[in-house]
């Protein structure tokens, strides 16, 4: 359970800082050179606290009522990475002397990365060098790195020189609408002080006026003196010593972390954990992240065989899933994870519509932590609806940080209501696979009720059919239109879950509770009820499809053979207006809602529209070719599906969006996953249970995947002759196969040709 590169390639190192980055849902660095690079060389030398974020406003030449106000932006800290060697008077750099050696390894069983090295320096002294680190999974503010350094031809002195900075600034990019424009900083140091070993900083943003705290101390084997020193906004510890041949020294750096929206007293509380930390050594705190991954991949195990990239791909998805989210009811998941700053460390809709899948089933615990974040948005969801001219409910922000809407161009941005939809099935697919009506009595009742009320105030009956106007859907090449199929399939789904909610909870006798909380009475019940069933969903009876919205198949069809390829993505090379007259896709709209509502759709009706949606789609967003992926394993079409599935896997492995540089694709890691489960395996959540359809690429020999589902845990293998099911934990469960209801009490192997 690897990823490894070997060879030093200078124009690979951003892309390589993210994907082996470090991170564990709370703290996030990127995978950086300890002694740094030299200047003109592309390097995004960042560490990020999940939810930390400075604020500034938003300026419009022409700002309208309801704009959008105020930027949140992940903030880039306090950077305790540096680590300034000199063998023997000569610095080492990989960009001087020679590499005989040069490998960089996460080993996602241990969850440790190192950078394995041997380098001869200008005067021809060889030294083998070991960089360690972790961000740990047991003690989330803490992040351990460790450097070994062996000479193998010389004897003589070494001098190390640990650093804490906090004249950071944010990384940007001038022509990239996806990344900040401005390279900011966005945090002053307030004290920088050394305290009995320790370098202590603690800083404060520069416009929301958060507060974090730095805390760092080291180990050396053998224990070497010291020397400490501030200068401005840089603490450092200088080690000296000399070393033998082929004698080892060990220095392990213990960096700590904490904040203000977490800890009502960061610089305290971090001096108290890092003393905590400081207390074990490397291995130990290795231990105990191979000890926690241990249980991880127990539950959240998914394999293909027949096909190893496939497999390291799958196995480095779910990996930074783990390490990309929030476990603690503030932090949620960045589209860029804590892997870097590319849109700014907003969250989005990617969160329940693709990563929280992933936790629903296989790591409940983390799931409802991820809901609890958005829960405590609720109060922002409110005011932004009104701001949004609405008289009641909640309105989700498109992107956001805390919960204020952060999107300047509202046509691809606040008027994605759909967001309402994916915060409403992320709690309705909860309360679905684990039963938990205390949760739903407590808090995800009322941001179902609240996000419903919001449905009722934007739409409209006419002619006896319930209508929601001025909206844009997921396809953000067509924006502000009317009747958008996913987001009113998507409201219609929300009402009827919240109906059917309201009614186990009454018969429950814990109704009573949500109404004195919510004001719910049963007229809004029924008004929800007979939205539901009068929800509009455009067709267009001539192609026997789903229309996207009441204007999209009258456009003029663009013709994408015709454009270069150097004009892709378009919305970097195409004004906005022009795209919008078009029938053209960013990404899965239509073929979306089939995949999540699937449920009294005909198979006709989603194959045709299936394939008249994919030749209009160009895959823009990093969400779209794992869905098509998914939906062309639904019609049928498994070559097609693997095909779109390698692509969509490799993605930040093999850079082919160019741009892994910023950060992961997070939301894309979570499509790796459910490729496999809800792809090949045909898994689908519906009213009455899991339902199956699996398939097998021939490109693969099989795949396997364990589910937590209703408190069983249950393995899934598939080859090219069965699929077998087996209960390894919990009561057994009914499922569905290929159409055919099983009773699943221990195992079960069903002919894979249905």
């Amino acid at each position: 359970m690897r990823i490894r590169f070997s060879g030093f390639d200078q124009k690979e190192l951003a892309r390589r800082e993210t994907l082996f980055h470090i991170a564990n849902g709370y703290l996030g660095m990127r995978a950086s050179f300890e002694e740094g690079v030299p200047a003109g060389v592309r390097s995004v030398r960042g560490s990020y606290i999940n939810g930390f974020y400075d604020s500034a406003p938003i300026h419009y030449e022409e700002k309208l009522y309801g704009f959008a106000q105020t930027q949140q932006s992940i903030v880039n800290i306090i950077d305790t990475q540096g680590m300034d060697i000199l063998l023997d008077g000569e610095r080492f750099s990989c960009f001087e002397g020679t590499l005989d050696h040069f490998e960089q390894e996460l080993d996602m069983r241990r969850g440790v990365y190192t950078r394995d090295i041997t380098w001869t320096s200008p005067k021809g002294k060889q030294t083998k060098l070991l960089f360690s680190r972790l961000a740990s999974f047991d003690v989330q503010q803490l992040i351990v790195m460790q450097v070994q350094i062996t000479p193998i031809n010389w004897s003589g002195s070494i001098q190390i020189t640990s650093s804490q900075h906090g004249d950071v600034v944010q990384d940007f990019d001038l022509h990239d609408p996806r990344k900040a424009s401005v390279g900011k900083k966005m945090i002053d140091v307030r004290e920088a002080v050394i305290r009995d070993g320790v370098l202590l900083m603690t800083a404060q943003t520069t416009q929301s006026d958060l507060v974090m705290a730095s805390a760092v101390t080291h180990r050396s084997v053998p224990q070497l003196p010291a020397e400490y020193q501030t200068a401005g906004e840089v603490n450092e510890a200088v080690f000296t010593g000399a070393v033998e041949k082929n004698e080892s020294l060990t220095l392990t750096k213990y960096c700590v972390f904490t904040d203000a929206r977490r800890f009502d007293h960061p610089k305290e509380d971090a001096l108290a954990l890092l003393e905590q930390a400081a207390a074990a050594d490397f291995a130990d705190w290795a231990q105990k992240q191979q000890d926690y991954l241990n249980q991880f991949w127990h539950h959240a195990g998914a394999s293909v065989t027949g096909d190893e990239g496939l497999n390291a791909s799958l196995t480095w998805s779910m990996y930074t899933l783990l390490a990309s989210a929030g476990r603690d009811g503030i932090g949620n998941i960045a589209s860029k994870g804590l892997s870097g700053e590319g849109y700014e460390g907003h969250y989005f809709w990617d969160t329940e519509i693709y990563m929280f899948p992933f936790f629903l089933l296989t790591n409940p615990e983390i799931a409802l932590q991820l809901l609890r974040s958005r829960a405590a948005m609720l109060p922002s969801a409110k005011e932004h609806a009104r701001e949004m001219g609405h008289q009641t409910g909640a309105l989700y922000a498109w992107r956001t940080i805390t919960g204020s809407e952060c999107s300047a161009y509202f046509p691809s941005g606040s008027a994605q209501y759909h967001i309402n939809g994916a915060v409403a099935r992320a709690f309705l697919t909860y309360y679905q696979a684990t039963g938990d009506a205390n949760f739903m009595v407590d808090t995800g009742a009322e941001i179902l009720i609240e996000t419903a009320r919001l449905w009722m105030d934007a739409g409209h009956f006419y002619d006896g059919q319930f209508r929601i106007d001025s909206v844009t859907g997921p396809d953000e090449y067509s924006c502000v239109v009317n009747n958008n199929y996913y987001t009113n399939r998507s409201a219609q789904d929300h009402l009827n879950g919240l109906v059917s909610l309201c009614a186990d909870l009454k018969k429950a006798g814990r109704l009573d509770a949500v109404i004195r909380k919510t004001g719910l009475t049963q007229e809004e019940l029924g008004a929800f009820q007979k939205a539901a069933a009068s929800m509009y969903l455009p067709f267009d009876e001539t192609l026997g499809i789903s229309a996207q919205d009441d204007a999209f198949l009258k456009k003029a069809r663009m013709d994408l053979d015709s454009i270069p390829e150097e004009k892709f993505p378009l919305l970097l090379h195409y004004h906005p207006l022009y795209l919008y007259r078009h029938q053209v896709c960013k990404q899965a709209d239509t073929v979306l809602a089939h995949f999540l509502y699937e449920e009294g759709e005909s198979e006709d009706v989603i194959r045709k529209t299936y394939d008249y949606y994919e030749e209009i789609t160009t895959h823009d967003s990093s969400l779209s070719e794992c869905m098509f992926s998914m939906m062309a394993a639904r019609t049928g079409q498994v070559e097609k599906a693997f095909s779109y599935y390698r692509a969509s896997a490799v993605l930040d492995l093999e850079d082919t969006h160019g741009n892994t540089a910023d950060g992961i694709h997070a939301a894309n890691m979570g499509g790796c996953w459910m490729g496999i489960v809800f792809g090949f395996g045909g898994l689908r959540l519906h009213h009455d249970g899991l339902v199956f359809r699996p398939c097998l690429p021939k490109e693969l020999e099989g795949y396997a995947f364990t589910l937590t589902y209703q408190g069983s845990l249950i393995k899934v293998t598939v080859d090219q002759t069965a699929a077998r099911f087996e209960v390894l934990e919990g009561a057994g469960l009914d499922i569905t196969v290929f159409g055919t209801r099983y009773v699943l009490k221990d195992k079960l192997s069903v002919p894979l040709n249905g």
